[in-house]
């Protein structure tokens, strides 16, 4: 069963949200205070921008803290379970709260996600993750909260959370 989850839930359509022609990584950690003040800024932006098919968005979880795996792990496990950006958006929101309660163990967060109403299922993350790994090398980040934003053969990054939020908005 692992084997058939692995070969099709590993392609972009299960991190990637939206069907516009920009594409826009955002690279972010559960335990970033600067990334845990940022997604509430442009949640309502990144739910319209994929609506309207403006952007194609892909989470990255980066990871700068020992437990951020972890919890990148439970976004995969709940975007395999429900793959919806508004439940996606949602459940980023819950796994900062965990992240700020130092929560750091895999029972703990599985009660707080249960808790909350969130679902997940479990499958083998690592063929993702290697994609992941490969945007981290590729884009060279080094810091969150990035914004990486591919319109056409244009590239661009945006840090902090003012700069990322302003260029959201100038998608619009």
């Amino acid at each position: 069963m692992a084997s058939d989850l692995s070969s099709k839930s590993t392609d972009m359509s299960l991190f990637s949200f939206g069907k516009g022609k920009i594409e826009t990584r955002l690279y972010s950690d559960y335990f970033c205070s600067a990334c845990k003040a940022l997604e509430p800024n442009i949640e309502y932006l990144l739910a319209d921008l994929v609506k309207r098919n403006i952007v194609t968005v892909t989470f990255v979880d980066t990871p700068l803290h020992k437990n951020s795996a972890m919890y990148a792990r439970y976004f995969l496990y709940i975007l395999n379970s429900k793959k919806e950006i508004g439940h996606a958006l949602k459940a980023r929101s819950f796994l900062f709260e965990a992240a700020q309660q130092n929560i750091a163990d895999k029972e703990k967060l599985e009660t707080f996600l249960i808790s909350k109403g969130i679902k997940f299922k479990p499958f083998d993350t690592q063929p993702v993750f290697n994609i992941l790994q490969q945007y981290l090398r590729s884009d060279q980040i080094r810091a969150t909260p990035t914004c990486v934003v591919i319109n056409g053969d244009k590239k661009e990054f945006h840090q902090g959370v003012s700069n990322i939020t302003k260029m959201l908005e100038s998608l619009k």
